[in-house]
């Protein structure tokens, strides 16, 4: 639904669930690159893996997840606010 004189999502008010939970392409724990098909519709592999984000790249989270007491009932979201 990406208009190609404007780049923007016709759809993006009213976008299904879809994509509001696939955004930028990320890789999954099995390598596997998960994307909005309707996004990329057409577009080569290459094309895809160049938009490809990382949103840890200083594994962040593995190091808050350390962190955490073992037995916290927090989420990562909560434990973090509440330092």
């Amino acid at each position: 639904m990406l208009d190609p004189k404007t780049g923007m999502c016709d759809l993006y008010e009213y976008r299904p669930m879809t994509c509001r939970v696939f955004g930028p392409p990320v890789r999954n724990e099995g390598g596997g690159l998960g994307i909005c098909e309707l996004c990329f519709h057409g577009a080569t592999r290459q094309q895809i893996a160049a938009c490809e984000m990382n949103p840890d790249p200083e594994n962040l989270e593995e190091s808050i997840l350390d962190e955490m007491p073992s037995k916290s009932e927090n989420t990562i979201v909560a434990f973090v606010l509440a330092r």
